[in-house]
């Protein structure tokens, strides 16, 4: 059910993409879905998964109250490296090296991987888990352009 539900979020993260408002068009993207060959339950626990994405931003934000010069550095939990492969770990290591986004956000994208509760993250689901995040939870446009532009190059990158 997990692969399911990451391709339904992948669909859903196309649809923010292209600007399309998820509440006001909810029913039109779960027809949509349905139509496509997914199951209710999966539709409500990618859009349960959506919902959850605001939950920890607050308190991310209290915690990663740091000054930029402060010499911060990320170290992952045992928790963490069991779930995000090497991989994993250095694309967000790179996303926050570049300043492609900031601190909180790597910490909201890595709290969005913990949620879904599967064994392993690799780097296709956390792409896709980082979209969600970005999409959803940035109000800001010029980091969601910021880091779309970045996840593009970094596709092309990677096919050519």
């Amino acid at each position: 059910m997990y692969q399911r539900v990451m391709a339904i979020i992948e669909i859903i993260s196309d649809y923010l993409a292209e600007d399309v408002d998820l509440y006001e068009q909810e029913d039109e993207i779960v027809d949509d879905l349905v139509s496509m060959g997914f199951d209710f339950p999966e539709i409500e626990t990618a859009f349960s998964w959506i919902a959850n994405l605001s939950r920890g931003r607050e308190l991310n934000r209290q915690l990663m109250e740091l000054q930029a010069e402060s010499g911060f550095q990320r170290h992952f939990t045992q928790e963490e490296r069991q779930l995000l492969t090497p991989s994993v770990r250095n694309w967000l290591s790179r996303l926050r090296q570049l300043e492609i986004v900031d601190q909180v956000m790597v910490e909201d994208i890595i709290d969005q991987a913990m949620f879904l509760g599967v064994y392993r993250v690799g780097i296709d689901e956390i792409k896709i888990i980082a979209t969600m995040v970005v999409s959803v939870g940035q109000s800001d446009r010029e980091v969601r352009n910021r880091f779309l532009r970045f996840l593009e190059n970094d596709r092309d990158m990677v096919f050519h």
